[in-house]
C-alpha cells in the first residue's frame, strides 16, 4: 500500500532531497549516481548532452544539488491528476515554450502516480523536478522505492568491506548456473546477486541506504529541447532495457504527456491554486537542516465549476442519482499567439457534473488537438 503524501509533507520532502544532494559522504547524491548509474551509463549513446568524455553521474548530481533549492514546489490534486491522465492522451506534439513552464526551475508531486502500468518501472513515479540543463530542459521522474529483497541484499552488501563485496561478486562467475530443481543456498544466492552489480561495486561505493534516503528512487531524465518533436526526445534512464524496452518507451513517453499535459492545464482558468505552508514541526526541522529552502507549496487542484441545466430540464422534479463526477466538454483548441508567433494549447471549458463527494470519472468527451 503506498504511502499517502499531502501537499503539507512537500516542502519537507524537497529539503530532504536538497540535504541529499549536498551529501559528500557514501549516501549523498553524488555516490548513489556513480554507482547506480556511472560517469558513462551502459545504454547511453553520443547526444548532443552528454559526450563520451562526460561524467554524467557528476552532471546530474551537481545540476541536482543546484535546483532542488531554488525549485517552486507544486502539489497536483487526484482530480487535477485524472484530468491531466485523460487530457494527455489527446494532446499532439507541440513546441513547448519556456513560458508553458509553471516555473523556470520547478517540483511537482502528483497525489498519486500519473502513469498506472503495473509491467513497467514507471508505474510508481509521482514527483517531477525540472530545470535548466545542457540541450534545454532537464526533467527527472522520482518513484517510492518497493520494498522487496533487493533493497534488502543490497543494505546488507554496503556493510561488508569493499574488496570482499567484490570478491563476492567475482565467486559468483565461478560457480555453475544453479539448476531449477536445485535452488541456490542463501550464500549462493547472495553472491550471484553481487555478481550483478560487479560493475557497480568496482566504480563507487555501496550506498548504505541503497535506496536513497530521503525515500524516492532516481527513476530517469529526460533532456528536452524547446523544439518541434515527435513526443520527447531519448531520456537517460536508470533501468535496464533489454527485451522491454518497446514497452518501456511507450510508457515513458505516455509519462512524459502527462507531464507536459499537467504544465499546460496548469495555465488555465479552470486550476486554483493556494499556497500552503509545511507544519510547524517540519519547518523547525527544515530551519535547522536546510534553511534555506521555502516551506511553501503551491497546491494545484481544479475549480468546483457547476453544469447550467438545460432549458428543457425540470431539475426540480428529476429524481435521477448520480453516483459519479465527470468532466463535461473538455477539449484541446491550438490557440494562435502572435507574441512568439506559433500556437499553445488551450483546454476549452471543461467543468465537473455530479455530487462533489463521488469519485471523479476519467472525461467522457475529450476532443483531439488539431492544428
Amino acid at each position: 500500500m503506498p504511502i499517502s503524501v499531502t501537499a503539507r509533507d512537500v516542502p519537507e520532502i524537497r529539503a530532504r532531497m536538497t540535504a541529499w544532494t549536498r551529501d559528500p559522504g557514501p549516501d549523498g547524491a553524488a555516490n548513489w549516481l556513480q554507482f547506480f548509474l556511472g560517469p558513462q551509463p551502459d545504454k547511453a549513446t553520443e547526444s548532443r548532452v552528454f559526450g563520451r568524455s562526460d561524467d554524467v553521474a557528476a552532471t546530474i548530481a551537481g545540476t541536482l544539488a543546484a535546483q532542488f533549492p531554488v525549485a517552486e514546489l507544486f502539489y497536483v490534486s487526484s482530480d487535477m491528476t485524472e484530468l491531466a491522465r485523460t487530457a494527455a492522451t489527446t494532446l499532439t506534439d507541440y513546441r513547448l515554450h519556456p513560458e508553458d513552464l509553471p516555473a523556470p526551475v520547478g517540483m511537482m508531486v502528483y497525489a498519486e502516480p500519473p502513469v498506472a502500468n503495473p509491467a513497467d518501472h514507471h508505474d510508481g513515479v509521482s514527483i517531477v523536478s525540472w530545470g535548466p540543463g545542457r540541450g534545454g530542459l532537464w526533467v527527472h521522474r522520482w518513484q517510492r522505492p518497493a520494498a522487496n529483497d533487493v533493497a534488502r541484499l543490497g543494505r546488507f552488501l554496503a556493510t561488508l568491506p569493499r574488496d570482499e563485496a567484490i570478491r563476492c561478486g567475482e565467486r559468483a562467475a565461478t560457480r555453475p548456473e544453479p539448476h531449477p530443481d536445485a535452488p541456490p543456498t542463501p550464500e549462493e544466492g547472495f553472491d550471484f546477486f553481487a555478481s550483478g552489480l560487479l560493475p557497480n561495486l568496482r566504480r563507487a561505493p555501496v550506498p548504505p541506504s541503497f535506496t536513497p534516503p530521503h525515500g524516492y528512487d532516481w527513476q530517469g531524465l529526460t533532456p528536452m529541447e524547446y523544439t518541434d518533436m515527435d513526443g520527447w526526445p531519448g531520456e537517460v534512464t536508470a533501468a535496464t532495457l533489454g527485451d522491454e524496452a518497446r514497452q518501456l518507451a511507450e510508457a515513458s513517453l505516455t509519462l512524459d504527456r502527462t507531464i507536459l499535459a499537467t504544465w499546460l492545464l496548469m495555465g488555465q482558468t479552470i486550476v486554483r491554486s493556494e499556497d500552503i505552508t509545511a507544519p510547524r514541526g517540519a519547518r523547525r526541522r527544515m530551519a535547522r537542516d536546510t534553511p534555506d529552502v521555502d516551506p511553501t507549496v503551491r497546491y494545484i487542484d481544479l475549480r468546483r465549476a457547476r453544469t447550467e441545466p438545460s432549458d428543457h430540464s425540470d431539475t426540480t422534479t428529476s429524481t435521477r442519482e448520480y453516483r459519479h463526477r465527470w468532466v463535461v466538454r473538455g477539449h484541446w483548441r491550438n490557440q494562435w499567439y502572435a507574441s512568439r508567433n506559433d500556437h499553445r494549447p488551450i483546454w476549452i471549458e471543461p467543468h465537473l457534473a455530479g455530487p462533489e463527494d463521488a469519485p471523479l470519472l476519467g472525461g467522457d468527451r475529450v476532443n483531439v488537438l488539431r492544428r
